[in-house]
């Protein structure tokens, strides 16, 4: 039988050592330095490039068959 005392003191304990673990990495985030880099591009000269569009599709109307008529289609 396990007593009540002895499950809350475990459970301090966890959480005494949960916050320990949050406090122990505290400092380690200025050790990396993640300073922006600075690249030197250079873009090809080209005059007025104009975009390429695509065609537009075109669609024909349906024309409904009448049954009067006698027709393939």
């Amino acid at each position: 039988m396990v007593r009540i005392e002895d499950i809350t003191k475990m459970v301090e304990e966890d959480l005494d050592n949960f916050y320990e673990d949050g406090k122990r990495f505290k400092g380690h985030k200025l050790l990396l330095d993640f300073d922006s880099s600075e690249y030197d591009v250079e873009l090809p000269e080209t005059e007025s490039i104009k975009p390429k569009y695509k065609k537009k599709k075109k669609a024909s109307v349906f024309v409904k068959p009448k049954s009067n008529r006698r027709s393939l289609f």
